[in-house]
């Protein structure tokens, strides 16, 4: 034995001079590096056996240098964001179909883009969250979808719709029941009253908001049964025209207020400013004044009285400053109906945020979550917001007709230019369709930084060691759109790898923020003209490339000045593109823009003028001024 292992470092120590040069460090550090005792084997015989066993691969055999990634990037664990104390939450609730989700986009003046409206039962399904003001006074609005206590076979998700009106009603500091004053009250509107009766309104106030009166005429009329509810004087309103709106959303501050629901102060903007700017107008002498410190408040602004009730005023003023808010990254979950999006939100989230089912079209409306990671201990940088965006599902155009559905597709691709980072969620079970292509190619039309997340891989039977490679690979190539995007293969259902999304969103942002200096892009530009000059066409008419630098970021948008932009065809932009990818690192989840700019007009007659006519003694002048 002992003979063995000489004669091997003799062989080791003699291989330079025999010529082996080419994998001597390689076979030195294969020999002479330490052996994990999990990975030898030794069996006592004859000879020494040393064999190596390979490490046991987990069950969906994917590469572990990901998880080396994933603790590099989620030091901090991340957790649900707290919302401010300061702004409390009024949830608006009541039987379907009786506009409740208008109220909202008249209140948070969201009539474009808000929730979405229709003449149709069951429209909103999820709870879906609204900023709002009034008086100086920032809020919370949480659109519910229609209550209904009795379930059968035509209420399609009663129980799912009023377990997340129970939700919002819990987290509420106030609740505004909307009722339809054209219909009258109900047998159902009789049934919310008395559930909330019982359980909300020794806690939070309530107040009764009869929709649907758009004429003054007949509005105490049609409102004055609705004070059978039992909850208090019902308001007159209209959320088509506005009407009524104010004193509504005043008596629910005076109830905040009377119940304490919220923090301490809440509502009384407006009473302080009035207050202020009464004393500094009053001519009766305030508290510690005398005739001589009013004449010279009121003439001169003068006196130590003066300048309290100035300062005080100031101070009024001052609280009605809009409220800085925390910097957020969007980040749209996109994709096709029933792919797992909802339950990618939900595992995300920790909680039944959104409503999930084995039918397609489950979500109308898009569903948020904001979850937080802090900054690490010590540091004074912020902490780091992801709002997480769950649209619906967008079927092909020819299959959406308008309605519902229509403005459903509309949100979800306004989703989509909104975000920072766009998750095109796949069925790893399904592969890709020409949908998933249509969305990947929208995404990336908007400039939106793309990571691919390919769900339900827990699913996906017959896996080996070989199945990964194959699945990139195929994604690779059936999706050009975004070649340059990260995949991801998790399962929203077990929860396995989803932590990993937030890594991946991480280095998009990065990416599709990145500036690179001009003169590093040219060196790549010249590298790229060299290795391949651009196409010269049939008349002999070629590109010719002068320089480039970048212009914007987000995304990272490059500028290449030529001498014709029609010259340099899709190829080559495509080659172009490539090869800053293979050259700068960085640029691994975000679409590059590239803009080819031709001279201008000035200056090619100046360069033509500029020298003059051959034979004129080179008296040329610039164009088109010739005094220039």
């Amino acid at each position: 034995m002992i003979f063995l292992i000489k004669l091997e470092f003799l062989i080791i120590a003699f291989l330079p001079f025999l010529g082996i040069n080419a994998f001597i460090c390689h076979q030195q550090k294969t020999l002479l590096s330490p052996i994990p005792s999990s990975r030898l084997h030794i069996s006592l015989s004859d000879e020494i056996d040393v064999t190596f066993q390979e490490e046991e691969e987990e069950d969906d055999y994917l590469p572990e240098d990901d998880e080396e990634e994933e603790e590099l990037l989620n030091l901090q664990p991340i957790r649900r964001y707290q919302r401010s104390k300061k702004e409390p939450l009024i949830a608006i609730i009541g039987r379907p179909n009786v506009g409740k989700s208008a109220l909202v986009n008249r209140i948070a003046g969201t009539h474009s883009g808000g929730a979405i409206v229709a003449d149709e039962s069951g429209i909103t399904r999820d709870r879906t969250y609204r900023d709002a003001e009034f008086l100086g006074e920032y809020f919370q609005l949480v659109d519910t979808g229609g209550l209904v206590f009795d379930d059968d076979e035509d209420t399609i998700f009663a129980k799912e719709i009023r377990e997340q009106a129970m939700v919002a009603i819990n987290e509420a500091s106030a609740c505004i029941v909307v009722t339809d004053g054209q219909l009258g009250m109900t047998a159902m509107d009789l049934d919310i009253a008395e559930f909330l009766r019982k359980e909300v309104c020794n806690d939070i106030p309530v107040v009764v908001a009869v929709n649907k009166c758009e004429s003054a005429m007949i509005e105490h009329t049609n409102v004055a049964e609705f004070w059978n509810l039992g909850l208090g004087e019902p308001f007159p309103t209209s959320a088509l025209h506005g009407v009524g709106i104010a004193e509504m959303l005043e008596s629910v501050y005076e109830g905040i207020v009377d119940k304490k629901s919220a923090i301490t102060g809440f509502g009384s903007k407006v009473k302080e400013l009035k207050a202020a700017k009464k004393n500094w107008l009053s001519d009766e002498p305030l508290p510690g004044e005398d005739d001589t410190d009013v004449r010279l408040r009121r003439k001169y602004g003068l006196g130590e009285s003066a300048m309290k009730t100035l300062n005080k005023y100031q101070e009024a003023m001052d609280a009605f400053e809009d409220v800085v808010r925390p910097e957020e990254i969007n980040v749209a979950i996109i994709g096709r109906p029933n792919v797992g999006k909802s339950s990618l939100l939900n595992c995300i989230f920790g909680d039944q945020r959104a409503i999930v089912s084995d039918i397609a079209g489950t979500t109308r409306d898009s569903v948020d979550a904001t979850m937080e990671r802090p900054s690490p201990p010590g540091s004074e940088s912020e902490s780091t917001l992801y709002r997480f965006v769950d649209t619906a599902g967008i079927r092909r155009k020819g299959k959406v007709q308008y309605g519902p559905e229509f403005f459903m597709v509309n949100r979800a691709l306004r989703a989509i230019r909104r975000s920072d980072v766009s998750l095109l969620i796949m069925d790893a079970t399904a592969g890709v369709t020409e949908q998933d292509r249509n969305l990947a190619q929208k995404i990336s039309d908007d400039g939106r930084s793309c990571v691919i997340v390919c769900n339900k891989w827990d699913a996906v039977v017959g896996k080996d060691s070989s199945t990964y490679e194959k699945s990139v690979k195929y994604f690779r190539d059936e999706l050009p759109q975004v070649r340059w995007a990260p995949i991801l293969f998790i399962s929203a259902e077990t929860g396995q790898r989803v932590s990993k999304i937030y890594g991946a969103v991480d280095l998009a942002i990065k990416a599709h923020r990145r500036r690179v200096t001009t003169s590093t892009l040219n060196e790549v530009l010249r590298d790229a003209i060299l290795w391949q000059p651009p196409p010269a066409r049939r008349n002999g008419a070629q590109a010719k490339i002068y320089y480039c630098n970048q212009v914007s970021t987000r995304p990272p948008t490059i500028v290449v000045f030529v001498n014709d932009p029609k010259l340099v065809n899709a190829n080559y932009r495509r080659y172009l593109d490539r090869k800053f990818r293979e050259s700068l690192d960085g640029f691994e989840a975000t679409p590059i823009r590239w803009i080819f700019r031709g001279r201008r007009v000035r200056d090619i007659m100046k360069s033509k003028t500029m020298n003059g006519d051959p034979g004129d003694g080179g008296k040329g002048v610039s164009y088109p001024f010739p005094h220039a």
